[in-house]
């Protein structure tokens, strides 16, 4: 019975990596886990003097990246199609918003609408 399970299971089969990847995946893993206790040791210990922020790494890496996407921001049509589509939609907004002010001073100017009936007290000319 437990030859059959051998021949059924084969851990070399199941994953994609061969074994000097896996190993080399453990490794960074180990090497992760040791800075992240490191990290913990530093950052919770009292007896050290308050001398600002611990500096991580990783932390300012992803700082970093985070601050310098535009320079790896490659124009292409789907970065246009959304900024036409995003000033598009900001141009209808501004434009129907101006003509409804428009139209509410004109007639707010000719006396057919009383001050009872506006919505708001002031508006700006």
């Amino acid at each position: 019975m437990v030859e059959k399970i051998k021949k059924l299971w084969d851990p070399w089969q199941s994953f994609y990596e061969s074994p000097e990847e896996q190993r080399l995946i453990k490794e960074r893993a180990r090497v992760r886990q040791a800075m992240k206790a490191e990290y913990r040791k530093i950052s919770r210990d009292p007896f050290t003097p308050s001398t600002g922020v611990t500096f991580d790494p990783a932390i300012q890496r992803w700082y970093s990246a985070k601050v310098t996407y535009s320079e790896y921001l490659t124009p292409n049509p789907k970065l246009g199609v959304i900024f036409t589509g995003v000033c598009a939609a900001l141009g209808v907004f501004l434009f129907l918003t101006e003509r409804s002010r428009n139209k509410t001073i004109a007639m707010i100017e000719n006396g057919d609408l009383t001050y009872k009936e506006r919505r708001f007290e002031y508006y700006m000319k």
